[in-house]
């Protein structure tokens, strides 16, 4: 079975794709896309990082390509119509270094509110008999906006972005050590971000242009159920032990994926065991 997958958080705002099914994770999932650093300009080095799981434990295979199609500033259809067209390879493995490549700013579609330009980054995922597309916009560094430079040293508000972080996931403990939970349990959860993760940056058009990030987190598990919706960085999520539950002593993996506003990423992972 192929699926598309489209992972879109953009400059202001952020789009969800099929967030409903993808919190339930019963199978071959890509949970979300990690470069670092998130934005760069042509020549510089990028690692990303691909956070696919499968409850399944079947091995996970992961190439990469850039999509070089003419773009209205969504990634173009023709990326993930399996027809190849466009696609320049990348590489291959669950991590991969790569060299952002000079490409016509035209090209990617207009620029967002911050003059971001995204390079689309499509990521192919398959597990078994299982295979799914995604789309990561990786942000590129092509125009300052006015009263920043593209090179250091920056100006307040002008450095290129970086990835958000968690401090901590209240109430749970840092580590891998599992976690006792019984069926019906409901857990009230918050993610903690480090300070700095709400980046301040420069929107030119704006009546008020010094604007800090937004952060969004959105929760996966393989067992119970969370609201339709991803929430903000500082709200809490409920999580209700109430649907494919395994039985005593099973496990139970929680992910938590938090996003900022242009394209920037991080993850944390719990282990859970049914008491």
């Amino acid at each position: 079975m192929r699926v598309v997958v489209l992972i879109v958080f953009v400059g202001g705002c952020a789009q969800k794709a099929d967030l409903a099914a993808a919190s339930f994770v019963d199978g071959l999932r890509l949970l979300g896309v990690q470069a670092e650093p998130p934005e760069a300009a042509a020549g510089d080095a990028v690692m990303l990082t691909a956070w696919a799981v499968d409850p399944r434990g079947r091995p996970i295979d992961v190439t990469w390509s850039a999509c070089l199609l003419p773009s209205n500033g969504t990634a173009n259809a023709g990326c993930t119509d399996g027809s190849g067209n466009g696609l320049v390879g990348l590489g291959s493995g669950v991590t991969l270094s790569m060299t952002v490549p000079s490409v016509d700013p035209a090209t990617l579609g207009p620029p967002d509110a911050t003059e971001g330009i995204y390079l689309p980054i499509v990521v192919h995922a398959s597990a078994g008999g299982d295979a799914l597309d995604a789309v990561y916009r990786l942000r590129m560094r092509l125009v300052a906006v006015p009263g920043c430079t593209l090179d250091p040293p920056y100006s307040p508000h002008c450095a290129p972005n970086q990835n958000p972080s968690f401090d901590a996931i209240q109430p749970l403990s840092d580590g891998e050590a599992p976690i006792a939970t019984h069926q019906g349990e409901v857990w009230a959860l918050l993610a903690h971000y480090t300070d700095g993760s709400s980046e301040e940056y420069e929107v030119p058009s704006s009546s008020n242009p010094d604007v800090f990030e937004r952060l969004t987190t959105q929760w996966f598990a393989t067992a119970g159920s969370f609201p339709d919706q991803p929430v903000g960085g500082t709200a809490v999520q409920k999580w209700t032990l109430d649907r494919a539950l395994p039985p005593p002593g099973g496990a139970i993996d929680l992910w938590i994926v938090g996003h900022d506003e242009r394209g920037g990423t991080t993850m944390s992972h719990r282990n859970f065991f049914m008491q």
